[in-house]
């Protein structure tokens, strides 16, 4: 009997499985996916709104339950939301404006999407449950600010994406850690403020994430480098009206790996700017529409004297207005495991010719091109032969003319004391190029009276 009854029952929960994978949504597990717990896919994405209605339930195995772009406007109770299994919970790219009260009964779940909806308000309320919540992304909402939200609660938040909120106003005024502020966890490791409107980043902003690893705050208004967190590992700075950078920008960060700064408003890459970045294995330098110099120093010194133990092994100039690079970076260049130089305007004459010398990806190989002279206007750089990379003599056509007036000089010279008889007095001869021509000699003022009477 007792047999009896435990098959049953497992036939009930086979059952329930299957119905709400068969008639709903699409079931599968992910063996490949290297996490400790093994668990279903439910993959209700692009159904109707009406599906949190159902009686249906999660089978207990469940992982990751996908309702993303099914049309949801509003959170309430349902079954779909009380799992105790349950890692993940998408409900990116819907309607929600609002979310109010505790709906969610997910004591486990560590990663929640709710990014691409319509959001200004979420009650604070809304996460109570959600203590093991490690993943947080409510990036491309309407939210200007979060009086109501605080993340105090969600002790083991560690990556937050803000992208695309109105919130630079906001966070001018209330910091992002401190507990008198949003209140984001001492623990947090990644944040993502991209495009938020912030004009600025204020004094000591950063001064309670102890633990921040990566920071992306990308396609704001932040026109200088504000004080960057000793910790950080990935930094992110692209699409900014920053105009100048210098090397009290980046010192102090010892762990740096990874740095973007594309599509600034810098015009050069002066000297030592990254020369203490120690660790830094990734730079990104492109779509910098006004950088026309970059210097030979910009690693510093001891990059060029010994560039094999030079840490960048990616680095990208692409598509900005550079014409030219000095030569002693060969070396370094050389070092590179991925190296883009396409979409610069290069001038190929002989202080050029090095670039040749080093080994590209055929990637980054294409868009390698001539822009001056013209006679080699889009020329690819790596199919040009060496002699047509030449150097035109600086104010040759002055130094020409200098030179003819000067063989002209002596040729006259020479014919005045050849060809010139000796009778005549060579200095009588120059006095008389100077001397009035009869044509214009002066006529006596005073009449002649005698002739006057006689008449």
């Amino acid at each position: 009997m007792f047999l009896l009854t435990l098959l049953l029952f497992s036939l009930v929960k086979i059952t329930t499985c299957i119905t709400i994978c068969d008639s709903e949504c699409a079931c599968r597990i992910d063996n490949k996916l290297n996490v400790d717990y093994q668990g279903e896919f439910i993959d209700c994405s692009y159904r109707d709104a009406g599906i949190l209605k159902t009686n249906n339930t999660l089978p207990n195995t469940a992982y990751s339950l996908d309702l993303s772009s099914a049309n949801i406007s509003i959170i309430d109770t349902s079954l779909l939301f009380q799992s105790t299994t349950l890692y993940e919970l998408l409900l990116n790219n819907n309607k929600l404006r609002r979310i109010d009260g505790n709906h969610f009964k997910l004591p486990n779940v560590k990663r929640l999407d709710l990014s691409y909806n319509q959001l200004e308000f979420i009650d604070k309320e809304s996460f109570r449950d959600l203590k093991t919540l490690e993943y947080f992304n409510i990036a491309n909402n309407r939210f200007t600010t979060f009086d109501k939200l605080a993340f105090h609660h969600l002790s083991n938040l560690n990556e937050v994406i803000l992208n695309n909120n109105n919130l630079g106003a906001s966070l001018e005024n209330n910091n992002l850690f401190d507990r008198s502020g949003f209140g984001l966890t001492q623990k947090i490791q990644i944040v993502s403020i991209s495009g938020i409107n912030l004009n600025k980043v204020p004094d000591n902003f950063f001064v309670d994430a102890y633990d921040i690893r990566k920071l992306i705050i990308s396609n704001n208004n932040l026109t200088d480098v504000f004080e960057i967190p000793f910790t950080l590992q990935y930094l992110d700075l692209s699409d900014n009206p920053i105009t100048e950078i210098s090397t009290e920008d980046f010192t102090d960060l010892p762990g740096l790996n990874v740095l973007k700064l594309n599509n600034l408003w810098i015009e050069e890459v002066p000297d030592f700017v990254f020369e203490h970045l120690h660790s830094l294995t990734s730079l990104e330098l492109e779509r910098n529409k006004n950088l026309t110099q970059f210097s030979k120093l910009a690693f510093g010194k001891g990059v060029l004297e010994d560039p094999y133990d030079f840490t960048l092994h990616s680095f990208s100039l692409r598509n900005s207005r550079l014409t030219t690079l000095d030569k002693d970076l060969l070396d370094a260049f050389g070092q590179f495991t991925e190296l883009d130089l396409q979409g610069n305007p290069w001038h190929c004459d002989c202080n050029l010719i090095w670039l040749k010398r080093l080994q590209l990806s055929t990637n980054a190989y294409d868009h390698f091109r001539c822009a001056t002279p013209p006679s080699l206007y889009n020329a690819r750089i790596f199919d040009l032969k060496a002699k047509y990379f030449t150097c035109q003599k600086k104010h040759i056509g002055i130094i020409m003319g200098i030179v003819s007036f000067c063989i002209i000089l002596a040729l006259v010279a020479v014919w005045m004391f050849v060809c010139v008889p000796k009778k005549h007095s060579r200095s009588s001869i120059l006095r008389n190029m100077w001397a009035p021509s009869a044509a214009y000699t002066v006529l006596p003022m005073t009449p002649n009276i005698d002739s006057f009477n006689n008449t």
